[in-house]
């Protein structure tokens, strides 16, 4: 009889393990991580590049990444009317970069709401964002907020890096010496509704724009390490080397962020950093908890199996 009380007991503690994993395991619910971006016409004549590059992660599952392309040309976008249909081409260059991966993997969502110029990316449920990286080398004015939270509060880290055009836009099998200095412009940054600040781009490198933006932007320093790693890819007008330095904004007590390049010869990379909800950790309590409620049961059968074997021999 203890037997089958004990036998039962053990079944109880697996049970509760069970239970236990399914509640510690529950998904990242959907839109757990949202960014809005606002778009805005290119100012560059020519075709000229915008890329982004997303991560997620399956919770308690692997990372997978994703990248879209378009090229833009001012000299074809004439008129605010034509905005919605641009940003529209974004969105569908975003989309084509999940095509590669099955279905099931796609932990990502691309919204357009209404024909608006803006874009809305989001997490399917189950999976959490890991980051974002916007690659914009066609001068258009860009703001990004976390639909109404803040980075801060939202624990989201961004950084501004900003890189010379030629180094995506040079081949250099086919091209001369590639300027290393920015040529003549200035670039804006604006958080919430303050008043900008405004960096004079004249004949400094990277580095010593980035250095006077940290100057000006209050919360900001200069980095020598990334943000979010380089994805390798094989076309490098898209995706170049980390080149040394950026302006990391890492616990920023506001709710958008805008940059204007307007500076032929620059391209920006704004980088998010989103922190993991449920990505790892609870799937690796679950799994904790299962182990040791499982063998706890196995012990407890073990020990009454132990005692009446005892009492029978007797």
């Amino acid at each position: 009889m203890k037997f089958i009380n004990c036998t039962h007991l053990t079944f109880a503690l697996l049970a509760a393990s069970l239970s236990c994993q399914a509640a510690y395991a529950a998904p990242t619910p959907a839109n757990a991580h949202q960014l809005r971006l606002h778009t805005s016409l290119p100012k560059k004549s020519g075709e000229s590049l915008f890329s982004y590059t997303a991560e997620w992660q399956q919770d308690g599952g692997k990372l997978y990444h994703s990248t879209g392309m378009s090229f833009l040309d001012a000299n074809k976008i004439d008129d605010t009317s034509a905005l919605a249909k641009m940003t529209k081409k974004l969105a569908t260059s975003m989309k084509d970069g999940m095509t590669q991966l099955d279905p099931n993997w796609r932990g990502l969502i691309v919204e357009q709401p209404e024909e608006q110029p803006e874009l809305i990316l989001s997490n399917k449920a189950g999976y959490a964002l890991d980051s974002l990286v916007f690659r914009d080398y066609t001068n258009q004015a860009l703001r990004f907020d976390l639909v109404g939270k803040s980075f801060n509060t939202d624990k989201v880290q961004l950084a501004f890096d900003l890189v010379l055009a030629a180094d995506v836009e040079y081949l250099d099998k086919f091209s001369g010496q590639k300027p290393k200095t920015a040529a003549q412009g200035d670039i804006e940054i604006r958080i919430d509704d303050h008043a900008p600040i405004q960096i004079k781009t004249d004949g400094k490198t990277t580095r010593e724009i980035e250095t006077e933006i940290t100057r000006q932007l209050g919360g900001s320093h200069l980095s020598e390490s990334t943000l979010v790693a380089s994805q390798v890819h094989k076309d490098t007008r898209n995706i170049k080397p980390f080149d040394g330095t950026e302006v990391l904004l890492a616990n920023l007590a506001a709710k958008s962020v805008a940059i204007d390049v307007k500076d032929p010869s620059l391209g920006v990379l704004v980088k998010f950093k989103f922190k993991g909800e449920n990505a790892t950790s609870s799937s690796t309590e679950s799994r904790s908890m299962l182990v040791i409620l499982g063998l706890l049961g196995l012990a407890v059968a073990g020990y009454f199996w132990r005692e009446k074997t005892q009492k029978t021999a007797v």
